[in-house]
């Protein structure tokens, strides 16, 4: 028998089950030894985890993790007995409580071996954030394969380039790094939405391993991906670098107030955006919904900077372009390279790129 922290273990179990396919059928397989409780999680994105435990005890189990979690969480004690029975089944105990998480067969009897880096960098929070970010822009459908991913790129001295880009929409910012230089690498969407809340260290060690495996730890949480083929986009560089022609700078806020308002009035999730120059009292957006549902004039105060004549985007699309960002003040230029997209940015290294919608206005 050994005891462990019931809040830490619980923690645990929440982030390895809140990472997997909710039609995921793998067991969580478990192991104690010289007073560490270690986990592994095998899906898409294979899982090591572990914490301190006391006791002697060496055993090893094969639960299904999202039983397991809950029967932990149904403890409210500081602490939890944990043993192993014949049939291999674990026993959860507290005081006179005690309850029994059955044994499952898997096709994995014990803990593989965690992958080795060969070449690594240490990276922030913010690095994890903007792996986060990025999944929201990736395309949902694999009409263009190499949009379904999240990129990091190395062009850039001691920051990284990190992309997620659907067909119409892009998120990129650069982060710094402090260690060896990675080659491009390349992400699933599902490893970029959760590393974020599986890591709680403020540094996370991100590398590859001799199989081109990508992997990243802090500790007694580590990671990988299964082995990527696909190629790098090297355009996904070309809409953030390009010289662009500034439209205008407005508060974030304001602008999705009004977006959000011009949502409710339309079934279509299209909008156009004109300027209203410096020569009239009140500068700032015209905002037109084309095929609206409900009357409505939309303006949105802005410092124009250069008038531009009416722009349709996607809506939605374009109020999570704004919604990314956490300071308030965004510039917006237009790429007349990219036939007038839109790139949306905050002064800092942060931004993201929309491509307008061609539209037929009737009459």
């Amino acid at each position: 028998m050994i005891t462990v922290n019931r809040s830490d273990l619980e923690r645990k179990l929440n982030t390895i089950t809140s990472a997997l396919r909710s039609n995921s059928s793998f067991p969580l397989l478990g192991s104690n030894s010289q007073g560490q409780l270690c986990f592994w999680q095998d899906s898409y994105m294979p899982i090591w985890d572990g914490l301190e435990s006391e006791g002697e005890d060496e055993f090893t189990f094969s639960v299904d993790s999202s039983m397991f979690r809950n029967l932990i969480s149904g403890f409210k004690t500081s602490e939890v007995e944990l043993s192993v029975n014949k049939k291999g089944a674990i026993i959860i105990a507290s005081g006179e409580s005690k309850v029994t998480v059955p044994y499952v067969d898997g096709p994995f009897d014990e803990i593989p071996d965690k992958p080795v880096m060969q070449a690594s960098c240490q990276v922030g929070r913010e690095f994890l954030r903007a792996l986060t970010k990025s999944k929201d822009f990736v395309s949902k459908t694999y009409e263009n394969i190499s949009l379904t991913y999240t990129y990091i790129g190395n062009r850039y001295d001691e920051r990284y380039f990190v992309s997620g880009a659907g067909a119409i929409y892009q998120y990129a910012i650069t982060v710094p790094y402090s260690g060896t230089t990675l080659p491009e690498i390349v992400l699933p969407p599902e490893y970029a939405a959760v590393v974020e809340r599986l890591f709680s260290s403020p540094t996370v060690q991100i590398g590859l391993s001799e199989r081109q495996q990508v992997v990243m730890y802090d500790g007694p949480t580590v990671i990988s991906t299964r082995v990527a083929s696909d190629t790098y986009p090297s355009a996904l560089y070309d809409r953030v670098e390009a010289v662009g022609e500034k439209l205008f700078t407005a508060s974030k806020k304001t602008l999705l107030e009004s977006f959000r308002l011009a949502l409710q009035t339309t079934k279509e999730d299209m909008v156009g955006l004109s300027s209203r120059g410096k020569e009239v009292e009140s500068a700032g957006l015209e905002i037109y919904v084309p095929n609206a549902v409900i009357e409505a004039e939309l303006f949105a105060e802005a410092d124009i900077t250069n008038d531009f004549s009416r722009s349709y985007f996607s809506l939605p699309f374009l109020i999570k372009c704004l919604s990314s960002f956490e300071e308030d003040t965004v510039y917006v230029e237009q790429l007349n390279t990219f036939n007038g997209a839109w790139r949306i940015g905050t002064g800092s290294e942060e931004f993201t790129v929309l491509q307008p919608i061609q539209y037929d206005e009737p009459g």
